[in-house]
């Protein structure tokens, strides 16, 4: 019933109400298209329910006639039989009529009647197919509607002027007392209309069939229009258009939804609280992917997790409508040995803005990552805060490929063969049960300073290495915590080898980027992580070069963050990396010397190792990935790099010129420096030019 609105006016409003109402009647503006639809359906119905009883009664009454037939030469056979054995009881001869001599009910009419009986079998089990309602259709219903209420109206009108008459001939006084009764009716439902003039719509006349679906214009229909879903972005700042967009979407895709509440605005999006009707939060985890379909957004830009430990009910949902990590902040500017690895240093942004910090002293970490996940941006984002600090250095294993590629040259130790990091391993472990040795009994940790720093062992690949390397850096996990010298784990698959049985304890820094969904459980300690909210397994690694996808975002549990919250690393630029690099050696790096460890509370003096030419000499060969030889040329190269004026070539001066002086003034270095390492003719390069042995060096270091 649909409101007119007050036209005003007392009586005469209320007569022309009426009048408007009797002209919508006539002109059946009254009926909606959903009435003449189920007019046009009903009669449908009635023209086939008449068809199909006409033709059963039409079948019937065949089946009737042959029946009687059948039954009319049943008696005429009996009659036939009754005379042979009268016959037989005169003495004559009468045949075989009884054994259908003389016909009898023919074959072809019971035929027919089982043909018959099956028509009408069928009859009684066919449903009723309606033709869908077109427009033209409503059209015809429509006029047809009027065609009858105009008859209708012309008769009643018809009947009421003989009524009159009636009352005029048989009684002047009882024909007026009917029209006043009439007229005071009129005037109680004008004023009633004056009131309220609302425009009478009649019921929609109920279907007379079940259909096996929902006709086009009808009331099945508009029950089953649910509105349909749009895209979040086009709630724009609206929390409410907001929640309805969620609430399509989620109804859409049936998930059991109890009620969303109201959004909350954020710098990436919305957040979303919702209350599940039924099922777990595992369940409705599942659906997300489909979820982000009907939203409009990215394929992992939907993110749910618990909201309440006390309410497994309530979930908060968190959609993406742009990307959070589009303007990441660029890295910190780091002098050399500016830093210390016992202060807390980002290793990434959250999806709220704020800093992900981190202790790295002391602290295993484990980084899982899928190919193209963005796990070398990690890894070179801890070891280039390390290589910074004045009580760090940093050693890079990796038995397949280039570790911390850039960043390789600072490190103090490198291993590209499982061979060489079993080698490499095994001097970490040693030096960890040095230190352990060497502490007081007051002490309970390794004290990192510049004479003895920490060791961040950045170590990938792991399944690569042999069974004793493997053995080896188990033993490193347990004892390294104490000693300062922690690994830097990085993995496709947590669950591989005695990895998985470690993790929950040695690593109390865990980064899982996009990776496996069987590597969640594992590395978060969790059974039920998933449902938590710990989605990295929804990350889309990186597939090609320019398409970074999900790369570099991460979910992390580390001392300080046990929230399944979304972050990420910014990767270091290449050509940035190599010139932090290339300063940070030419300042001076901490480095490891072979000797035992000493105890922190008594550091040894500065010796030779630490003198700036050791230093250079160390570094010429890490940038060369330390070969067994260099010849002076290759380190005269990389000694101008750092000091051109010391180190370069004069003006007048040739190239061997060059060479001599450089040759001289390294070993007038290393003798101030209180080293003699030999130098000489390098047999096996071509040429033999002159130069310095690896192994020289570190003789002499030790």
């Amino acid at each position: 019933m649909a409101r007119a609105g007050k036209t005003g006016g007392g009586l005469g409003a209320g007569f022309a109400h009426l009048r408007a109402e009797y002209g919508r009647w006539w002109r059946t503006e009254d009926l909606s298209d959903t009435h003449i639809a189920h007019h046009v359906l009903n009669d449908q119905f009635r023209t086939w329910q008449q068809h199909k009883q006409r033709h059963k009664a039409e079948v019937q009454q065949d089946i009737s006639l042959l029946q009687q037939q059948q039954k009319q030469a049943r008696q005429a056979q009996m009659m036939q039989m009754n005379q042979q054995r009268q016959r037989q009881r005169r003495g004559g001869y009468g045949g075989y009529g009884g054994y259908g001599g003389y016909g009898g009910a023919s074959g072809t009419v019971t035929y027919r009647i089982m043909q018959l009986t099956g028509v009408r079998m069928r009859m009684n089990k066919e449903e009723f197919r309606h033709l869908e309602v077109t427009p033209q259709m409503l059209a015809n219903g429509r006029g047809q509607v009027r065609s009858r209420r105009h008859v209708k109206a012309s008769v009643t009108v018809l009947a009421l002027a003989a009524v009159w008459a009636l009352l005029w001939w048989t009684s002047v006084l009882a024909a007026l007392g009917t029209a006043a009764a009439v007229a005071l009716v009129l005037t109680v439902m004008a004023a009633a209309a004056s009131r309220n003039p609302t425009h009478r719509q009649p019921p929609v006349p109920r279907l007379l069939f079940v259909p096996p679906h929902a006709p086009a214009h009808t009331q099945l229909a508009e029950a089953q229009a649910e509105p349909q879903p749009f895209s979040i972005r086009d709630a724009g700042a609206d929390p409410r258009a907001a929640r309805e967009s969620v609430y399509r979407a989620l109804k859409k895709e049936k998930a059991a939804v109890s009620e969303v509440l109201v959004p909350e605005p954020t710098a990436y999006g919305w957040k979303v609280p919702l209350v599940l009707e039924s099922g777990t939060a595992a369940q409705f985890f599942s659906g997300l992917g489909p979820l982000a379909t009907t939203l409009r957004v990215g394929a992992s830009r939907v993110l749910a997790r618990a909201a309440d430990p006390e309410d497994a009910a309530l979930i908060s949902l968190q959609v993406l409508t742009r990307d959070p990590f589009a303007n990441p902040a660029p890295y910190p500017d780091r002098p050399p040995l500016s830093c210390s690895i016992n202060d807390p240093v980002s290793i990434g942004t959250s999806l709220d803005g704020e800093p992900t910090l981190v202790t790295l002293a002391g602290q295993h970490v484990l980084i899982v990552a899928n190919t193209g996940g963005g796990k070398t941006s990690m890894v070179q984002a801890i070891a280039e805060y390390a290589t910074a600090c004045r009580d760090a250095v940093i050693v890079d294993i990796d038995p397949a490929k280039r570790g911390t590629k850039t960043l390789a040259p600072a490190a103090a130790m490198k291993a590209r063969t499982p061979e060489d990091a079993e080698t490499v391993l095994q001097s970490l472990l040693d030096r960890a049960q040095q230190r352990i040795a060497s502490m007081p009994p007051t002490q309970d940790i390794w004290e990192a300073t510049p004479q003895g720093p920490a060791v961040l062992v950045f170590l990938d690949e792991f399944p690569k290495l042999s069974k004793a390397g493997k053995a080896l850096a188990i033993d490193l996990l347990r004892l390294g915590r104490e000693a300062l010298i922690t690994l830097v784990l990085c993995t496709q698959d947590a669950t591989s080898d005695v990895l998985s049985d470690a993790v929950a304890d040695a690593f109390n820094i865990r980064i899982m980027l996009p990776c496996r969904v069987h590597d969640v459980p594992v590395v978060v300690g969790l059974a039920n992580a998933v449902t938590q909210g710990w989605l990295p397994h929804r990350l889309v690694p990186s597939a090609v070069k320019g398409a970074p996808a999900d790369a570099g975002r991460y979910y992390c549990i580390t001392p300080f963050h046990r929230d399944p919250i979304l972050r990420y690393v910014t990767p270091l630029d290449p050509a940035e990396a190599d010139r932090r690099v290339k300063e940070r050696i030419a300042a001076g790096l901490p480095t490891l010397d072979s000797a035992p460890a000493a105890a922190p509370a008594a550091p040894p003096k500065p010796t030779a190792p630490h003198a700036p030419i050791i230093q250079h000499l160390l570094a010429a060969f890490a940038t060369h990935s330390n070969p067994e030889t260099l010849t002076i040329a290759q380190l005269a190269a990389h000694l101008e790099t750092l000091d051109p004026q010391a180190w370069g070539q004069q003006s007048g001066q040739t190239e061997r010129q060059r060479l001599a002086m450089v040759g001289r003034k390294i070993k007038a270095d290393l003798k101030a420096a209180g080293l003699t390492i030999p130098s000489g003719r390098l047999k096996g390069v071509p040429g033999q030019p002159s130069g310095y042995r690896l192994a020289d060096i570190r003789d002499a270091l030790s």
